[in-house]
């Protein structure tokens, strides 16, 4: 609901129960005029309003109010046992917290069989390391070598080769 209908429906409920004073009623009266929905909900608060004052309310009997009235004395506690309930409430609540927060904060120490297990896999971790590394080192100079190898020694046959010619050129 706006705003607006909000303080229509205020009007209308103070128009009904006659607390407008006549020139608020004439305000609203003429507004309804030119307002279908307004004129609307005015009739509806009427027809309402007739409904409910047709309605006969019935008293309840009066041991049925004493009971009604026992019950929340009889199921009151002292205002203190509620506190330390809540206090032991909270308390157990706390203990798992408690607990799971130091099994995380200890630290995990391995035992001796772990920490000698993890020395052999690192050394023959290091061992395969130190083979791939031999074998890498191979193969790089075997193809930087072969390559150099060809590109100097492959210029230098040119060389020879060009030198060569070109004396039997100037013998010729």
């Amino acid at each position: 609901m706006s705003e607006y209908d909000d303080k229509r429906e205020h009007q209308i409920n103070a128009l009904l129960e006659g607390e407008l004073n006549k020139a608020g009623a004439d305000e609203i009266k003429s507004a309804a005029t030119d307002d279908r929905e307004l004129a609307r909900a005015i009739v509806e608060a009427c027809e309402l309003q007739r409904v409910m004052d047709g309605i006969h309310v019935e008293r309840a009997p009066a041991s049925l109010t004493k009971r009604l009235r026992a019950i929340p004395r009889e199921q009151r506690s002292a205002p203190g046992v509620r506190w330390v309930r809540r206090r032991w409430a909270v308390a157990l609540a706390a203990i798992p917290l408690v607990v799971i927060a130091l099994s995380l904060m200890q630290p995990d120490t391995p035992s001796a069989s772990e920490i000698a297990t993890a020395r052999q896999q690192l050394a023959l971790a290091f061992t395969y390391l130190d083979k791939a590394g031999v074998i890498t080192g191979r193969e790089i100079e075997l193809t930087l070598g072969h390559t150099l190898s060809n590109a100097v020694t492959g210029a230098v046959n040119r060389t020879i080769k060009l030198q060569k010619e070109a004396s039997r050129e100037k013998k010729a």
